[in-house]
């Protein structure tokens, strides 16, 4: 197994003051290094050396960075793979994340302490994997090694078939009850588990037949007379691997479900068909508690989701329709929506989408959301006006990003606020999917994305406000990425933006909630079910007065 003194990392920047300045920094660590000022030059030495790790500029002139760690995915599948990138590359690194193209990125300018840090990670993950490939080959090996020794042990069977004596001390030795019929399916041998199960003494019923002990034999679809004049090719063991779950009757008169399987065996030439019945109570049982906990975990998720993530759209703004849709995945994700309202004219609206699933997205999700209520609350409280919104966002930044790196998460997240009374509405976007602007004027849409990253992914980030007037009968759309990934049965097909905006301009005469109808439609139909590998968010908002008559 490797140690950390033999990993190679492999450093690749056409700035040769950055090359020189990583070896600077990083002539104490116990790895070896390497270097190169392209991606050609880079492909070509690893033609040569064996590498580990690879960390490269985005930017480069000829190969790129993206370009390059492609390439290295295809040809070395094994090496880890790093970029180094401005904040202005979101698009490509958010691409690269999520395509499984690197395994961290490092923004610039590059600090020595992260540096270090990213480098040791990812280090650790590389030993890690191959610490985990060579258990999985020391498995397979003891593997091959049951195999061979059961392989001996269907030897070892064979030779005691020839002794009837000790065929039955074996099976007296089983767990299992073990019966032996005749050619009338009565019983000539059951051992010593057989008694115990069904309550029926060997010496007190002699010749009793089978199908006495189960309570519908009809159900056994099996002609044992015939199975066992079955002529064995080897001339001494002939089986059937056919299971059957049937109900037995014990002497008391009560049931136990068994799970059976016939064979036959070859005695002084006469066939004996030989019946394992296996008591699968336990197992039934278990499989109850294990659908009752599911359905437990299920209802307890969805109420964490209801309670803790969704809060319902408001219903008493002046000047627009507000609907929302949620649709679980079916397990815990980290989808959540907020709504803040100030007065029937002024909303905030967030949405937010956590990393990954389970438990700790929900929890994270509900973490951030709770401080953007929070700085909300204070913030209100202090000036008696409407929060500023880039304020807002920079301070729930400073409190959760700490955080946010350590778990090794981050969230996408649109702040919108809603000014009626101006006719303009504003958004900060981190990573989020573009907000959709249908223009009731034009009956076209407008997809408004922004710059910044999702929050957790950088320590330091500043955040921008951007405005937008609205006017009668425009639509606002904000989703998750849960409805644009849906993806089209047996093919890589993605619903995607551009399908989502045209269905808006199709069906713009529709209030929010039949709009929102009709997108469920829309994405139940083309992914072929109506449940979601993820959340699937949307809200809706159209501009108007809501006294009017809903289309």
């Amino acid at each position: 197994m490797k140690q950390r003194s033999d990993i190679t990392i492999l450093f690749v920047d056409d700035e040769s003051d950055i090359l020189s300045s990583i070896k600077r920094f990083l002539r104490r660590e116990a790895f070896n290094k390497h270097f190169a000022d392209s991606g050609e030059n880079a492909l070509e030495l690893m033609t040569k050396e064996s590498v580990d790790v690879v960390v490269t500029d985005l930017r480069m002139p000829g190969m790129n960075g993206l370009e390059l760690v492609k390439t290295i995915k295809k040809h070395y599948p094994d090496t880890i793979r790093i970029i180094l990138s401005g904040s202005q590359d979101i698009d490509q690194i958010i691409e690269s994340i999520n395509s499984g193209e690197v395994f961290r990125f490092i923004p610039k300018p590059v600090d020595p302490v992260s540096f270090k840090v990213i480098l040791n990670d990812a280090v650790d993950y590389y030993l890690m994997k191959e610490e985990r490939e060579e258990l999985f080959h020391e498995l397979s090996v003891k593997n091959q090694e049951l195999a061979d020794a059961n392989e001996a042990l269907q030897t070892v069977t064979t030779e005691l078939q020839r002794s009837e004596q000790q065929y039955r001390s074996m099976n007296d030795a089983a767990h299992d009850a073990v019966f032996m019929l005749d050619k009338e399916q009565k019983i000539i041998y059951r051992n010593s588990a057989a008694e115990i199960m069904f309550g029926f003494k060997r010496d007190e019923y002699r010749k009793q037949h089978f199908l006495d002990l189960i309570t519908s034999p009809e159900s056994l679809d099996i002609n044992l007379e015939q199975f066992c004049t079955v002529p064995p090719e080897n001339g001494n063991i002939c089986s059937q691997n056919v299971i059957q779950q049937v109900e037995g009757k014990r002497k008391n008169g009560s049931t136990l479900p068994l799970e059976i399987s016939k064979g036959c065996v070859h005695i002084d030439t006469l066939p004996h068909t030989v019946i394992i019945a296996r008591d699968i109570s336990a197992r039934i049982e278990a499989e109850h508690s294990r659908q009752r906990y599911d359905t437990l975990q299920k209802a307890l998720e969805s109420q964490i989701e209801k309670k803790l993530l969704q809060n319902p759209a408001p219903v008493t703004i002046e000047g627009a329709m507000v609907s929302r849709l949620m649709l679980s995945s079916g397990h815990l994700d980290g989808d959540f929506t907020d709504f803040v309202i100030y007065d029937k004219q002024h909303v905030d609206i967030l949405i937010g989408d956590v990393m990954g699933h389970g438990i700790q997205s929900a929890l994270v999700g509900a973490g951030v959301k709770n401080l953007f209520l929070k700085s909300l609350a204070q913030a209100k409280s202090r000036g008696g006006q409407l929060p500023d919104i880039e304020a807002t966002l920079t301070t729930v930044h400073a409190q959760c990003i700490h955080e946010l790196i350590e778990l090794g998460t981050y969230t996408t997240l649109l702040f919108l606020r809603l000014d009626l009374a101006n006719k303009e509405f504003s958004i900060i976007d981190c990573g989020h999917t573009p907000t959709i602007h249908f223009h009731s004027k034009t009956g076209t849409c407008t997809l408004l994305k922004g710059t910044n990253l999702p929050i957790g992914m950088i320590e330091k980030q500043h955040y921008e406000t951007v405005s937008f007037p609205v006017e009668e009968n425009d639509l606002l759309v904000l989703y998750s990425d849960g409805i644009t990934e849906s993806r089209s049965p047996g093919s890589d097909i993605l619903f995607g933006t551009e399908r989502l905006a045209a269905l808006i301009e199709s069906h713009s005469l529709l209030s929010p909630k039949k709009l929102i109808e009709k997108i469920h439609e829309a994405i139940a139909a083309f992914s072929g079910n109506d449940k979601f590998d993820d959340d699937v968010t949307c809200i809706v908002i159209r501009i108007g007065d809501t006294r009017k008559k809903k289309t």
